[in-house]
């Protein structure tokens, strides 16, 4: 099943708030020419669905070849922390700064942010140099007294990306202003996504070039009112961009599965423009064409017991055939680690290679042919390490925690 958008033919609504950002002429190869990143009329090729947004650069679906991993542990015992891990000589640095029972993590070259999420509602930014800490925000917004920020993404203008929530907007920050009361430098405003309780529920967000793509759940008392979407962006101007302007209101691109929460780079499309999203399924979205199919079907997971919300972080395997999928194992907290094939291919259905895991946050990164695995089993919290091309765990010392490891991500 795909979904399939109109073209979007009028001018964007906004004018540009970010100077910076510039505009750029982009040929698009069909004789029509569009002023920066945003949307352009382009006649569908065979089989294809027309391009409804135009991106100007590939996606930053994050680092390649990364040698670190940062770590949050989080037992809800004892204290959170921030530790580092050096993926080479597969050691942790633990408890360098706090953190809270809910943070997420975000990082650049330079710095390591820690966005604190439900009931905290305060952003950390920690200078890589010297692994101290640079400065700190509360997250505050009018329409919820609990804007509960959910992650932070950063762009190719610099600046930094935090949807929240609990609030209908995505807000903007720049690190760089030496006072972090002046980090805070406006917000997009996400309304005409919003239900019935004034907000969209934004999660995840992914830069490509001068668009930023959010997810929104769109729940009421946390239950599902219809569709799932990601929404498009003009970072230059700050505007949401409609992606169907023959139906009334603004339209994202509409997912086949429920919870947008987590993205990775679909290895077929050399473009960068297509992104694998994990919700009940893996789905394959076309970026551009607002279009999503299934790569990993719901009815696929079923025949290992997932279903619903038991998915919880994945990883394309090195061959790019195949992802790595965590998911609970069981009655919650129980969780392993499987592989199932893109596309209908092998293995057909989920091999669990991973069992007797705890979950946390999201715990599942691949660096090189080896994946890292967080397991908040409380009588042994610690990161295992599985060679994909031996298809075996590999016992390591030295990958154990004083608290279960919570989330991680790798660091450019």
């Amino acid at each position: 099943m795909i979904r399939r958008f109109a073209l979007l033919s009028t001018a964007l609504a906004l004018a540009a708030c970010n100077p910076s950002s510039g505009s750029t002429d982009t040929d698009t190869g069909t004789g029509t020419e569009t002023d920066g990143p945003g949307t352009t009329d382009m006649s569908p090729t065979t089989g294809e669905a027309p391009v409804v947004v135009e991106l100007d650069a590939p996606c930053d679906f994050g680092p390649d070849g990364a040698t670190e991993l940062a770590l949050v542990t989080n037992d809800f015992v004892a204290p959170a922390g921030l530790g580092r891990v050096d993926t080479g000589e597969r050691q942790i640095l633990a408890d360098l700064l706090p953190a809270t029972t809910d943070t997420a993590l975000g990082a650049t070259g330079e710095w390591l942010v820690m966005v604190h999420r439900f009931g905290h509602n305060r952003i950390d930014v920690v200078d890589r140099g010297a692994w101290l800490l640079r400065g700190s925000v509360d997250v505050t917004h009018s329409a919820a007294d609990d804007p509960n920020p959910q992650g932070v993404t950063f762009a190719a203008d610099g600046l930094a990306y935090v949807p929240l929530f609990a609030a209908p907007a995505v807000q903007i920050y720049d690190f760089s202003v030496a006072e972090s009361s002046a980090w805070l430098q406006g917000e997009i405003d996400l309304s005409p996504f919003a239900d019935a309780d004034g907000s969209p529920e934004a999660g995840l967000a992914l830069a490509c070039g001068g668009v930023l793509f959010v997810g929104i759940q769109r729940l009421v008392d946390f239950a599902p009112v219809d569709s799932s979407y990601l929404v498009a962006v003009d970072l230059a101007a700050r505007a949401l961009l409609d992606l169907d302007v023959a139906t009334a209101g603004t339209q994202g691109i509409e997912l086949l599965g429920a919870y947008p929460k987590q993205v990775r780079r679909d290895p077929a499309d050399a473009a960068g423009h297509t992104a694998l999203v994990l919700t009940s399924g893996v789905e394959r979205v076309d970026l551009s064409r607002g279009t999503s199919e299934w790569a990993v079907a719901p009815e696929v997971l079923a025949e290992a017991s997932i279903d619903g919300f038991d998915p919880q972080a994945f990883v394309v395997a090195p061959d790019g055939a195949s992802i790595f999928l965590t998911a609970t194992d069981g009655d919650y907290p129980a969780a392993a680690v499987f592989q199932v094939g893109l596309d209908g291919g092998e293995p057909t259905a989920p091999v669990k290679v991973v069992a007797g895991l705890n979950s946390g946050d999201r715990m599942l990164e691949r660096i090189g042919g080896t994946l890292w695995i967080g397991d908040a089993n409380g009588a042994a919290p610690r990161l295992r390490l599985y060679d994909v091309a031996a298809a075996v765990e590999v016992e390591v010392d030295g990958l154990t925690t004083k608290a279960a490891p919570w989330t991680f991500i790798p660091l450019p």
